[in-house]
Parts: C-alpha cells; sequence; structure tokens
C-alpha cells in the first residue's frame, strides 16, 4: 500500500495512512446509511466517504479522532474523492503529530528568535515591560508558539500564529520607515499580540477548531483582557499608554461589519489593520498558490469572490 501525503493523492491511489477526522456526517441513501468524511493531514484535507461503514464509524467515529485508514483515491464532481474501505482508532504511538496537523514551515527556535529581535527593538521602558511579561513566561511563550492563526483562511497551521505575528510587526515597521511621525513601539506591540488570543481560541491538538472561548469570547477580547491584566501588575504601569495599546487590539479588524469593537482612530491603528490584512491575505494566497504549484488559475475562492490567477510558470519576457 501506497503511503503518501494528502497533497501528493492522484485517482487510483491505493493508500494506506493516517488522518485526522476534520469533520464526519452520516447520510441516508438507497441501500440504507453512509458515512460523508472530511480527512486531514499535515499536507491538507480531503473528502472521503465510506459506503460500509461499520459500528464504530457510524456511533463512535468522532470529529477531532486520528484513525488508520485504507482505501482508494477516486473522483467526485471533478474533485478527487477517498473512498474508505476500512478504518479504525489509531493509537498515541503510531503517528506523529507532525505527521495529522500542518506546521508552520519556519521552526520554533526562528519564529522565536525573531519574537525576541522585535522586542529588543522597543525603547519605551513600559511598553517593554509589558512585552517582556508575555515572552518570559514560559508558560504562555510555548502556548503562543503552538498556536495557530486560524481554523482555514491564514496561517492555519501549527506554529502559524507566531509566523503571523512576527510578520506583522516586522511589516508594520518597514511601512513606518516612510512616515517619521509613526510610534515604533506601538506597531511592534500591536503586531506581536493583537491575535494573541487566538491561542486560547483555537484547539489545536489533532484538528485545528474553535474553542468555547473562541466562539463566546472571540480572541480580540481574549487579547485585551490579557493586556489590561498585565499591564496592571506591572507598577506604575500608564493608563493612558494602556489605553492605546488596548486601541491597537481591539481596531485591528479595522470595521465593525468584521468583527472589531472600535474602529482604527490612530494612524498607528490605521498601519497595523492594513499590515494584518496583508500578510494574512498572502499567506491565505500563498496556501492556494503552492496548492497548484504555482501556476495557473485557481479555483473560485469564496472569501475573496473571485479566481486568482498565477500566471503560466514562465518567466516574463520583455
Amino acid at each position: 500500500m501506497q503511503q503518501k501525503k494528502i497533497v501528493d493523492f492522484v485517482k487510483d491511489d491505493q493508500i494506506e495512512g493516517y488522518f485526522s477526522i476534520r469533520k464526519k456526517e452520516v447520510r441516508e441513501y438507497v441501500r440504507g446509511l453512509f458515512v460523508s468524511l472530511e480527512l486531514g493531514d499535515s499536507s491538507g484535507r480531503l473528502g472521503a466517504v465510506m459506503w460500509e461503514p461499520d459500528q464504530f464509524a457510524l456511533e463512535e467515529l468522532a470529529e477531532g479522532m486520528v484513525v488508520k485508514a485504507r482505501g482508494v483515491v477516486g473522483e467526485y464532481r471533478n474533485k478527487l474523492q477517498f473512498t474508505v474501505a476500512r478504518l479504525r482508532l489509531a493509537t498515541d504511538d503510531e503517528y506523529a503529530l507532525s505527521d495529522i496537523m500542518p506546521h508552520s514551515p519556519q521552526s520554533r527556535e526562528e519564529r522565536l528568535a525573531r519574537l525576541r529581535a522585535l522586542r529588543d527593538q522597543i525603547e519605551n521602558q513600559h511598553v517593554r515591560a509589558l512585552t517582556d511579561s508575555f515572552l518570559d513566561d514560559p508558560v504562555w511563550l510555548d502556548g503562543f508558539l503552538k498556536a495557530a492563526a486560524g481554523k482555514l483562511w491564514h496561517h492555519a497551521t501549527v506554529g502559524g500564529l507566531s509566523e503571523h505575528s512576527a510578520n506583522v510587526a516586522e511589516l508594520t515597521l518597514r511601512v513606518a520607515q516612510g512616515y517619521d511621525f509613526l510610534n515604533r513601539d506601538y506597531l511592534i506591540f500591536g503586531g506581536m499580540f493583537h491575535d494573541a488570543g487566538k491561542m486560547a481560541a483555537y484547539d489545536t491538538r489533532t484538528v485545528i477548531d474553535f474553542t468555547d472561548a473562541g466562539r463566546l469570547i472571540d480572541h480580540i477580547c481574549i487579547s485585551d483582557e490579557w493586556v489590561c491584566r498585565r499591564a496592571q501588575a506591572i507598577d506604575g504601569f500608564p493608563e493612558k499608554l494602556l489605553m492605546i495599546l488596548r486601541h491597537l487590539i481591539l481596531s485591528h479588524h479595522g470595521e465593525r461589519e468584521f468583527g472589531a469593537p472600535v474602529v482604527p482612530q490612530m494612524p498607528e491603528a490605521f498601519i497595523l489593520y492594513y499590515c494584518d490584512e496583508i500578510d494574512s491575505k498572502m499567506g491565505a494566497i500563498d496556501r492556494i498558490r503552492s496548492r497548484q504549484d504555482g501556476r495557473g488559475w485557481s479555483e473560485y475562492i469564496n472569501i475573496l469572490n473571485r479566481f486568482l490567477y498565477f500566471g503560466d510558470g514562465e518567466e516574463s519576457k520583455g
């Protein structure tokens, strides 16, 4: 049996391997019940179907489980689909999380070094102390470095949150080179911590999904609460400075219709919003681009309401 990644599947592949269960639904058809699934591994996700499910598949199989599955790759509505012949629950010693979950292409050490380099550029003693209170907390830092920045759209990987946060902070500083009135400390802090609450809003054990806190409170409110709590523990932290840092976090979605409690009302808040938009869009677009070898037209992207074109793969002639 072949044991390859989902991204490399082609029609008629005979597959035996380990997958996370991302979605499960029991449905009816003329011959009885079947199970519709979405499987995932470190390379991507794929629709699957089990036409003759056993009791385990019907009653015990649940989203978030890791299974060993055997079957064949076919096509349905012009897309690959995995027809499962057999599956069972995998034991913890049969697979590595790195094979089941997508991971940031940057190592933990590389992402941590980027965050520390950004921290070292902060000049205001209070902003620096607040930043240190996060980065010097080993439990918080470990969670931050493992967390994802999204469920499906952008930086939806283990480690994606710290990668995205460093990207945004660095991007704000590059923009700030053209505008000397911007406060670089605000930009660094906002870039590093605008999405920090996502480490509590997403569960990344075997699939990336919302936690109860993620749905009921949301990452923006969680980030704001953490910043307030840690700032209040620092002697003499200025109230006005805390209000400014909170505004950066609370406004980083740009518009109320996109989930922002307030809209940007400071120059640095505008920069943070647009840089967050750039990195989140480019992170998602790069994922789509890499899925088709960086060329041609994509499928229709519902969230963008358009197709994307990546060229013909040849160098421009001119």
